[in-house]
C-alpha cells in the first residue's frame, strides 16, 4: 500500500470523529436520520454475510442513478460468472429502497459510515476479488482498506464535472491520491477523461467506456412500447409537452406562460409530472390551473375516461410515480426538472424517445445534457419568457422539432456498448 499523502492522512485521522457526529447532524435532516436508522447493527449484518460473499465482487453506489448505472454491469457479471457472489452497498436511503424493489445482486445493504476500523474489518471478512465504484461516490477509508489488502479497485461510468469539489485546490491532492490507487478508471466521456488526466492529474489508466445507464434507458423505452398510459395519451391526438420530474421552481418556470403557450398552440397539451406527487402538491397545482381557467385532470382519472381529440383537458397531472419512461413515449417536446435545485434529472429518457429536451441552468451533473446542448438537441431556459420562446420556436416549426428530436435520440444511441466496454475493463480481475 502506498503511504497516504497529507490530506488523505488528515481525513483518515479525523474520520472516526466525523462518524460519531453523524447521529447529531441527523437530527436536522430526515434523510440522514433515515440513513442512520437503516445502519443500525450494519456491521453485524454485513459480517454475517461474509461466508457467502467471500471472494466475490463488491459494487458501491450512491443513490438511484448510480444503481441504474451499475445494474447492466452487474447483470453482465452474473451472466458470465453465475457462481460469483455479488454484493451492492448503497449510501442513500432512496437508492437502497429503490434497489430492494429491483434487486440484481446476492446482497443489497447500506455501506457503513466511513470509519477506518469498520472498513478494514469488512474488507478482511469479505475478501472481494474486486471493488467497483460507480460514477463518483468515493469513500476514502474504503479505498484505503481495499488498497491495504491488495483488492483491485475499478471505476465504471465515472464522471468528473467541471464544478466538482474534487477539483478544488484543497481537495485535489486527496482525490488524486485516492484515484491513483485504482487499477482502472472507466469514464463516460472524453471530457471526463481529460479532466481526470489533465485537471486532477491522475496517473492510473483512464478509459472512455461510456455511460452504462444508456442500456437501461433503451430497455425501458422499448419495454414501454405497448404501455397503456402511452397508448391512452396518444389517443388525444395533437402534441404533448412533457414536464418530467419537476420541482416547484421548474413549475414556476412554466405556469406564468402556460396560458399563452396553450392559446398560441391549439393542438398542444401538457403532461405535468411532479418529482414528488404528494397530495398537497397536486392540490396546489390544481388550484393554480383553475385560477388560470386551464382545464386539467389527474392521470388516474384520465385513464378511466375515453380519450379522444376533443377531450377537454389541456393539462394531465400525473399523480403517481414510475411511469415517466412510458409517458415520454407519447410526447413531442420535453422539459426535465431538477436543474433549479440540485441538478437536472434524467435527460436520456426523453432523448431516446426522439424529443428535444429543455432544462434549467444546473446541468453540470449530467454530461449528456451538455452533449444535447452542443448538438442543438437540448436547450437551457432560465426564465418563463425564455421557456415560452424556445417552446414556440420548436413547436411552430415541425421540421426543426423532428430534426432536433432525432439528434437527441442519436446522442443516446451513440453511448450504446458502454456495458460491454466496462466489462472489458473489469473482466481481468474476475478470473
Amino acid at each position: 500500500m502506498k503511504r497516504p499523502g497529507l490530506m488523505l492522512s488528515l481525513y483518515r485521522a479525523m474520520s472516526p470523529l466525523l462518524v460519531r457526529t453523524v447521529p447529531v447532524a441527523a437530527r436536522f435532516s430526515p434523510k440522514l436520520q433515515q440513513g442512520v436508522k437503516g445502519r443500525r447493527d450494519i456491521m453485524d449484518r454485513l459480517l454475517g454475510q461474509a461466508d457467502r460473499l467471500r471472494g466475490g465482487v463488491w459494487f458501491h453506489v450512491t443513490s438511484v442513478g448510480e444503481y441504474e448505472q451499475a445494474r447492466p454491469v452487474i447483470e453482465a457479471v452474473k451472466a458470465r460468472h453465475p457462481d460469483l457472489p455479488v454484493a451492492v452497498t448503497h449510501f442513500s436511503p432512496s437508492g437502497y429502497d429503490f434497489a430492494l424493489k429491483r434487486p440484481c445482486a446476492d446482497l443489497h445493504d447500506y455501506l457503513p459510515f466511513d470509519h477506518p476500523g469498520d472498513m478494514r474489518t469488512l474488507m478482511a471478512a469479505w475478501q472481494p476479488r474486486l471493488l467497483v465504484f460507480v460514477k463518483f461516490d468515493l469513500w476514502p477509508n474504503l479505498v484505503l482498506a481495499a488498497d491495504q489488502q491488495d483488492v483491485p479497485l475499478c471505476l465504471v461510468a465515472g464522471s468528473l464535472a467541471p464544478s466538482s469539489a474534487r477539483l478544488h485546490p484543497v481537495a485535489r491532492p486527496m482525490y488524486r491520491d485516492l484515484f491513483n490507487r485504482f487499477a482502472q478508471l472507466g469514464v463516460c466521456t472524453e471530457d471526463d477523461r481529460r479532466r481526470f488526466v489533465e485537471d486532477l492529474q491522475v496517473t492510473c489508466p483512464v478509459t472512455v467506456a461510456g455511460d452504462t445507464r444508456v442500456e437501461q434507458v433503451i430497455l425501458r423505452y422499448e419495454a414501454a412500447q405497448d404501455g397503456p398510459i402511452a397508448e391512452h395519451l396518444k389517443k388525444l391526438s395533437g402534441r404533448l409537452l412533457i414536464l418530467g420530474s419537476t420541482w416547484p421552481p421548474d413549475e414556476n418556470l412554466w405556469l406564468p406562460v402556460l396560458q399563452e403557450l396553450l392559446a398560441a398552440t391549439p393542438d398542444l397539451r401538457l403532461v405535468l409530472t411532479p418529482h414528488e406527487p404528494a397530495t398537497e402538491r397536486l392540490e396546489a397545482l390544481e388550484k393554480e390551473l383553475a385560477s388560470q381557467d386551464i382545464p386539467g385532470v389527474r392521470l388516474s382519472r384520465f385513464l378511466e375516461q375515453d380519450a379522444s381529440a376533443d377531450h377537454p383537458a389541456r393539462v394531465i397531472l400525473v399523480d403517481s410515480i414510475g411511469h415517466l419512461a412510458e409517458i415520454y413515449r407519447s410526447g413531442h417536446l420535453a422539459y426535465v426538472g431538477g436543474s433549479f435545485t440540485t441538478g437536472v434529472h434524467n435527460t436520456m429518457e426523453p432523448a431516446v424517445a426522439r424529443m428535444p429536451v429543455l432544462f434549467g441552468p444546473r446541468i453540470s451533473n449530467a454530461e449528456e445534457a451538455g452533449v444535447l446542448v452542443k448538438r442543438q438537441a437540448g436547450w437551457v431556459v432560465t426564465r418563463p419568457e425564455e421557456a415560452l420562446a424556445r417552446a414556440r420556436e420548436l413547436l411552430d416549426n415541425p421540421q426543426a422539432l423532428a430534426a432536433a428530436g432525432q439528434e437527441a435520440r442519436q446522442v443516446v444511441l451513440d453511448q450504446r456498448g458502454a456495458t460491454v466496454r466496462s466489462m472489458e475493463l473489469i473482466q481481468p480481475f474476475l478470473k
